[in-house]
């Protein structure tokens, strides 16, 4: 998961404390006005988006937002590129400009916030001879936080922020509350009372304007009150999710064998109430489907379904999904093929040990290379933070593959995000594609998904380490196609004999935590009951469990970042309540 760089600054700067509770001088305390939700946001672009027209099949250009770009040939992909002026985005596409529909690609510049690049999907449509049209949908560069104004166990005013897209929420620290007339201080609890952090004018009854410190890199915020947030949604009824054209035949809940109260019980528990701390459970999203059918699809704290979001390492198991699909087109490649048979322009490779001639693409999908790599460790040569800090080489396949083997390949499971972007180079090597564009052709299309975006390596290359953003919706079709043995409405994706390959539990990540191929395997106790449970896991509490006894496939989205212990007890809490709706119709 690349790191951003705009907010690690300011987790840094206020620093952990996550448990002190909210504290506030005693006394008449006009704070107390200031009591709920606050939300605010901020969007740095990208400031190309919008209607595209691409023309001309022989001196073909494209022209978006009032800028023209030329096509170019894309010497690494094979295809045609239009870079448009002053490093605004680029345009990707296959080499002939032809045929009714054109599945292109949008690269937008780094983001401010996410220090990535982005590939979205753009679906070209011909409207006359030699002239396509089509809408760029970047990934918004923005920053979205919630300023919550609590009253503390001892009846005194408190606050503290949370961040619902990146870390950093977890760790700014609980903050007391002072009022002054028409100024609010936010002081970290741990800080000398001279010693303010955060200082916001009133400029009206539900405005706050926050001036973060310096060193956060962030423009003043305006914050606003959010009417209703945290309140359990005490008149909520069951309805059947909104057919949007994606894919997903939908059902209500009863047609499958699921009592509709216990899925209004689901979203009053995932809605919540007034969190009271920055690790308290935070759910934004909850899909679920049964006997291939969609029958809940429901959002919360803000997010929507039309809004991808950010699937974190659960997006590993894109890698498995490209490998399995690689070989259903009759690529070169298997699970037992020799690695760096893939990378035949890796020659010279630091560290040089016969053992890394031994590394297979399926020990890179199990995490099981044998190379310095541990993502827990901080001293790991190769672990994830280390590998997207450093500036030396920009190429993450050649950098992994530099590292010094550490065990035998195959031998044991170590939690490394690197290992699994190799898979996804092995990918790229032996079909001798541009990632995104393969990605595009035999999942996302196939699987009719709608928006996306994938982060890019410094090289230009999907990272496959996590970090896609995708529709919860959407994301949920991998379990489909896997219940399915497959297949996604008869169409194949991956062969039928990768589904199990995928699903046996190769090593152990930990107890209880069996690893196969970018998937998790559990045994899952529900009631009187142990299920096998199937999952694609993200930091936070991005959550795709399958669980094929029941025909059940559910996919959670929550911003607990950083906060194993509170997003692991919310993920067994829905996947329970589930299970009983179902055992119990």
């Amino acid at each position: 998961m690349l790191v951003p760089l705009l907010i690690v600054g300011l987790a840094g700067l206020l620093g952990a404390d996550e448990t002190a509770p909210p504290t506030a001088s005693p006394g008449p305390d006009p704070a107390s006005a200031l009591l709920g939700t606050w939300a605010a946001a901020r969007t740095f672009g990208p400031a190309l988006r919008g209607p595209i027209e691409v023309r001309d099949p022989v001196a073909p250009r494209a022209a978006l937002g009032g800028f023209v770009a030329r096509g170019a040939a894309d010497g690494g992909g094979g295809g045609l590129v239009f870079r448009f002026p002053g490093d605004r985005g680029e345009l990707r596409l296959p080499a002939r400009l032809r045929g009714a529909r054109i599945d292109a690609m949008w690269v937008q510049p780094t983001m401010l916030t996410g220090g990535a690049r982005y590939a979205s999907p753009v679906a070209l449509a011909a409207v006359a001879p030699g002239v396509w049209r089509g809408r760029v949908a970047p990934l918004d560069d923005q920053v979205r936080m919630t300023l919550h104004v609590v009253r503390g166990a001892d009846g005194r005013v408190g606050a503290f922020l949370r961040d619902p897209l990146f870390n950093a929420g977890r760790r700014l620290r609980t903050m007391s509350v002072a009022v002054d007339g028409r100024r609010v201080t936010f002081t970290p609890s741990s800080a000398a009372p001279a010693a303010p952090m955060l200082v916001a004018p009133l400029t009206g009854d539900d405005a706050l304007t926050l001036t973060l410190p310096p060193a956060a890199g962030l423009p003043p915020l305006a914050f606003v009150r959010r009417a209703g947030a945290g309140d359990p949604p005490s008149n909520f009824a069951y309805r059947r999710p909104q057919a949007t054209g994606d894919g997903w035949a939908i059902a209500s809940a009863s047609e499958v064998g699921i009592a509709p109260a216990a899925l209004v019980a689901l979203a009053r528990f995932a809605a919540g109430s007034a969190p009271t701390g920055v690790t308290s459970p935070d759910v934004h999203a909850v899909a679920i489907a049964r006997h291939g059918k969609l029958i809940f699809d429901d959002y919360f704290a803000g997010f929507d379904d039309a809004t991808p979001h950010d699937t974190r390492s659960a997006g590993k198991t894109y890698a498995d999904m490209l490998v399995g699909a690689a070989i259903l087109a009759g690529t070169p490649i298997r699970d037992d093929t020799p690695l760096l048979r893939l990378f035949p322009q890796e020659t010279g490779l630091a560290n040089p040990d016969p053992r890394k001639a031994r590394i297979t693409v399926g020990d890179a999908l199990s995490m099981s290379t044998g190379l310095d790599c541990d993502d827990d460790d901080d001293t790991s040569a190769a672990n994830e933070s280390t590998m997207q800090a450093q500036t030396r080489q920009p190429d993450w396949y050649r950098f992994m593959l530099d590292t010094r083997m550490v065990r035998d390949p195959g031998t044991k499971a170590v939690y490394c995000s690197a290992s699994i972007n190799l898979a996804g180079g092995a990918v790229a090597g032996a079909a001798r594609a541009w990632l995104p564009a393969f990605f595009a052709q035999h999942v996302a299309v196939p699987l009719q998904m709608q928006r996306y975006a994938l982060n890019l390596t410094p090289t230009g290359q999907m990272y496959l380490g996590g970090g896609a953003y995708v529709r919860p919706r959407d994301f949920l079709k991998i379990g489909q196609v896997f219940l399915d043995g497959g297949t996604w409405h008869g169409r194949r994706i991956v062969p039928r004999d990768w589904v199990a390959r995928s699903w046996t539990a190769r090593r152990a990540l930990g107890p209880g935590d069996g690893y196969g191929y970018a998937w998790h395997v559990r045994a899952f106790a529900a009631g009187a009951r142990t299920y096998r449970d199937y999952e694609a896991q993200g930091n936070g509490g991005q959550v795709l469990a399958v669980f094929p006894q029941l025909d059940l496939a559910v996919m959670m989205m929550q911003g607990n970042y950083q906060n194993f212990t509170t997003w692991g007890a919310t993920r067994d809490a829905i996947l329970r309540r589930v299970i009983a709706a179902v055992e119990h119709p």
